[in-house]
């Protein structure tokens, strides 16, 4: 299948770049890089610069871009012989002298830092229930590359988990479905994703899909219901026993903040009747201690529970209802960058490119959300409320409009929103949190690994309808993953572990 035509009202990377502000520029260590060689050594990241991913900055990092020298990667899924992914410290898919010369550069100008800034955690959406490799025409915006694939199959998610590791993706956050709704959900992990060769490699959390699990009256969840609570009762305890079973049962890995398991909501924004008065958040805030005492009757602590109340409104205001629930959560999200956008809502057919207007509009959002979560704490650990931002690419979703993004455009909308989240809401926020288990290192959702309805997508593709111009055969999503974050330290050592400077 062709890809679409190129979009010329797309903005070029150098545009792009002049329309960001001064103050922000100022916090990326690294500039713009092209797919082409630079003559020049670039400053990179501490975590780009180590090269080998061991937590320090030592001369190993630079033996091993030595060693690649001149390699390709080829556009298959694995690799070419003798590539080391490690080594593409620019996510070109090729290893150049200037890459040997950058990091020898970021080595000697780090070597004086007390402390590394810790390799960011990148966190993508994974989903279980691809039963049959015959997708239906209109519900496939996206193909993985080498064809359709099946959830269940061991094989291909060995795969996957390579490929995850080597472009830059820390955690599997798996879309979780309760048997009455999806039979297959979990027996398909069980039997392909767990079964991975690989999967020792992987840090695992989950992602409840709440508004396919629970009833809705109108478009709200009424937490008066008994139905409901017992639903979320049933829930909660499933979920801590799917935990249990990855943490006791399986070579996967678990992922924690503040040493509990990480549980994204899909659709809390759902979550009670409105207005806030009359009774159900109440009941609500009950059901939520509730459900945190029985997951930690079963696992052996509550869980880090992740809320979707990452919106505020054009007027700028954090509406009663996602304060009151903000509260009983450890931090918040948005599902996709996309859905804070009007013109990007059902209905309208359009093709947006992802231009500097609308990445204003996602920094005033973070910023708004800084401030409205700023006075917050979690009503049961007295913890700041953490802001995850989704730095999901485009988005092709059937009937909605199309949001188009490049490769190229794609790293600096990665650029610029991680060098705020890291300016604004990390350093003023969480500096004293940062590299213990209460924060680790930065966390950033990513948008979907192998989401084939919606367009963000970040596996290589055959064809992706939200990238209108593909320049690197399918990886245009995922290498500048690559280039920004760095290869997946974290499958080879734990989440936390410190990053110090190399020895005098």
């Amino acid at each position: 299948m062709s890809n679409l035509p190129r979009n010329d009202a797309s903005q070029s990377r150098r545009s792009f770049i002049t329309a960001t502000s001064a103050a922000v520029a100022a916090t990326v260590t690294r500039p713009n890089i092209s797919i082409g060689a630079q003559e020049d050594p670039v400053l990179l990241p501490p975590y780009i610069a180590d090269v080998n991913g061991d937590g320090l900055l030592e001369p190993d990092d630079a033996g091993l871009v030595d060693l690649a020298l001149f390699t390709q990667r080829g556009f298959d899924l694995i690799p070419a012989p003798g590539f080391d992914h490690r080594a593409d410290i620019f996510g070109r898919g090729g290893i150049d002298p200037i890459a040997l010369e950058s990091v020898l550069h970021s080595i000697d100008v780090w070597r004086e830092s007390a402390t590394l800034a810790p390799r960011p955690i990148t966190v993508a959406w994974h989903y279980g229930w691809y039963n049959t490799l015959n997708r239906p025409p209109g519900l496939q915006t996206v193909r993985l590359k080498g064809g359709n694939y099946l959830s269940f199959d061991p094989v291909v998610e060995t795969i996957f988990h390579d490929l995850k590791n080597e472009f830059g993706v820390t955690v599997d956050a798996l879309s979780w479905i309760p048997p009455r709704k999806n039979k297959d959900n979990q027996a398909n992990y069980r039997n392909g994703f767990l079964k991975a060769a690989n999967v020792d490699t992987r840090h695992i959390c989950l992602l409840y899909e709440s508004t396919i699990a629970l009833p809705f009256v109108g478009s709200r969840i009424d937490f008066r219901s008994a139905a409901v609570q017992q639903l979320l009762r049933q829930d909660f305890a499933e979920m801590a026993r799917f935990f249990r079973e990855i943490r006791d049962d399986t070579p996967g890995r678990v992922f924690t903040l503040d040493g509990r398991p990480v549980l994204f909501i899909f659709g809390t924004h759902t979550w009670g009747l409105l207005p806030v008065a009359g009774g159900n958040f109440e009941a609500l805030d009950e059901m939520i201690s509730e459900v945190r005492n029985l997951f930690e009757d079963i696992y052996g602590s509550p869980p880090y529970i992740v809320g979707e109340e990452m919106f505020l409104s054009t007027t700028g205001a954090f509406s009663p209802d996602r304060q009151r629930r903000t509260e009983s959560f450890d931090a918040i999200y948005v599902y996709h960058h996309a859905s804070n956008l009007k013109p990007l809502k059902p209905g309208i057919t359009a093709e947006l490119p992802m231009s500097p207007l609308y990445i204003e509009n996602q920094v005033r959002i973070l910023r708004r959300t800084y401030r409205a979560v700023a006075g917050l704490r979690n009503r049961f650990t007295r913890q700041p409320i953490l802001v995850i931002p989704n730095l999901a690419p485009g988005f092709a979703k059937p009937g909605n409009p199309t949001l188009l993004l490049g490769r190229s455009g794609y790293a600096d909308f990665l650029k610029l929103m991680s060098a705020v989240h890291q300016k604004e809401h990390i350093v003023e926020s969480w500096r004293s949190a940062l590299g213990i288990p209460l924060l680790p290192a930065p966390v950033y959702v990513v948008g979907s690994w192998n989401e084939e309805f919606e367009g963000h997508c970040v596996f290589p593709f055959d064809f992706n309808f939200s990238v209108p111009e593909v320049v690197q055969n399918g990886f245009d999503l995922a290498m500048p993953l690559k280039e920004v974050f760095g290869w997946n330290h974290y499958a080879q050592r734990e989440i936390g572990q410190s990053n110090a400077p190399p020895a005098p």
